[in-house]
């Protein structure tokens, strides 16, 4: 399985970080940019993107994880809000948080009828969005929602060290 994420300038890296970690154990990260020049993260990280938005398209998407950030430059990129509009229409895991959740609106994928997760996630169907300082229930969601978990018991040993700081 490969799991894409949309980085650009400003992009905070630590929201998506436990996500992408999760997502690495069943298969391969791959890093959009707008072009395949460097970007750098919110936290001075200096990133090549793997490929650029105009070589990808919704075929080869099963999950597209954006993190928040300055995502201003995102707001009237066409084709990457055509991007989201498609994945949503083939109903593809499209996984936002923090400023990120904005772009599903400019998209026109915006869930009318959410459902708020006790998690304090918001997920309608093939949608998951987060708070910032929900990266550790987003990361979890995802998870579950891209079954790569084993089972029950290894779903629950992720939430106790990672959630809930239990040692083994």
């Amino acid at each position: 399985m490969k799991s894409h994420v949309l980085i650009y300038d400003g992009y905070v890296s630590f929201e998506i970080m436990l996500a992408t970690y999760f997502m690495k154990t069943k298969g391969d990260i791959v890093t959009i940019g707008v072009t395949k020049d460097p970007v750098i993260s919110y936290e001075d990280f200096k990133v090549t993107p793997s490929v650029a938005l105009d070589e990808v398209s919704e075929e080869d998407i099963q999950l597209l994880i954006i993190p928040g950030g300055d995502n201003t430059q995102l707001k009237t990129n066409k084709q990457l809000l055509a991007l989201i509009k498609a994945l949503n229409n083939d109903h593809k895991v499209i996984a936002t948080i923090c400023s990120a959740t904005e772009l599903l609106e400019l998209a026109g994928v915006s869930p009318k009828n959410h459902v708020s997760h006790p998690s304090g996630l918001e997920i309608h169907k093939n949608i998951i969005s987060a708070k910032p300082n929900k990266y550790v229930d987003f990361a979890i969601e995802i998870g579950k929602v891209m079954n790569i978990y084993t089972d029950d018991e290894d779903f629950n040993e992720t939430i106790d060290f990672f959630k809930l700081f239990k040692d083994s």
